[in-house]
């Protein structure tokens, strides 16, 4: 099975086999964002429900899944260099990326941020009963925002607000949260930019470390690549384990001497 690494909140695993989901409860993530003026479309559970959010998202047609599919495949295939450390269980990135291409192949992380880049959006997934999960790469205010809701580790469904008809792209969520994210999103660019002579190599590492790990602190995130060398496997390594507390992996990887410390303790 061909899956994405680092799955931090688990998303659904691209495999060779097509996948018809369950139908999931939506009751209480419906209730959830209720309560922030929004709601949630529902969408067709058949492997292809990330890439038909985005349709949904974007162009307000879920039909469209395929032409995104693409686009997101193409973009990791364009950019092997910041996306085939992030592959599993020692898979060809060739076989990985003809695996994304099919119709049915569920998305992982490795596609929230790909998607996110290819589409000049930042996104922000919705999950029961925890902080919604931001994918941010671009600091401008008028950079659209995708809203997606996950689902049993399994599906994606569309928010919108709950006045939007429905009838083309989501119109615009405001929620305060992504004001205070923005600027320390912008607050660690602007470090990096500094610190790299104006290179955004580092900081397109800072976001994938940041989708892999699933740690929320960018400023974290980059005092951990530096500590690390710019090593994004690592670090991914390195922040998941301190998350979950796994000592004998930081161990193992020789970094027990930072979980010792208690420098890093990322919040989720």
């Amino acid at each position: 099975m061909v899956k994405a690494k680092h799955q931090k909140p688990k998303p659904n695993k691209p495999s060779n086999v097509k996948k018809h989901g369950k139908k999931v409860d939506i009751a209480e993530i419906r209730s959830q964002v209720d309560a922030l003026g929004l709601k949630i479309v529902e969408l067709t559970a058949d492997g292809n429900c990330f890439f038909r959010g985005l349709a949904d998202q974007l162009e307000g047609n879920e039909e469209e899944h395929g032409k995104y599919r693409s686009m997101v495949a193409n973009y990791i295939v364009k950019h092997r260099e910041q996306f085939e450390p992030f592959i599993e269980d020692n898979v060809p990135f060739e076989e990985y990326c003809e695996s994304m291409e099919k119709d049915g192949t569920w998305a992982g992380n490795m596609e929230l941020q790909a998607a996110s880049l290819v589409t000049h959006s930042n996104i922000c997934i919705h999950r029961i009963l925890s902080p919604r999960w931001y994918i941010r790469n671009f600091d401008d205010y008028a950079t659209r925002m995708i809203h997606l809701s996950y689902h049993n580790e399994e599906h994606y469904n569309s928010v919108r607000l709950k006045e939007d008809s429905c009838s083309g792209p989501a119109k615009p969520i405001v929620i305060k949260a992504d004001a205070d994210l923005s600027a320390t999103s912008r607050k660690a660019k602007d470090s990096i930019t500094k610190s790299t002579g104006g290179s955004s190599k580092n900081y397109v590492n800072t976001g994938l470390v940041m989708v892999g790990s699933g740690c929320e602190n960018a400023d974290k995130v980059e005092q951990v690549l530096g500590d690390l060398y710019g090593d994004v496997g690592a670090a991914i390594e390195f922040l998941i384990a301190e998350r979950e507390g796994v000592d004998d992996v930081l161990e193992k990887n020789g970094y027990h001497s930072y979980a010792m410390a208690g420098q890093y303790v990322c919040p989720i």
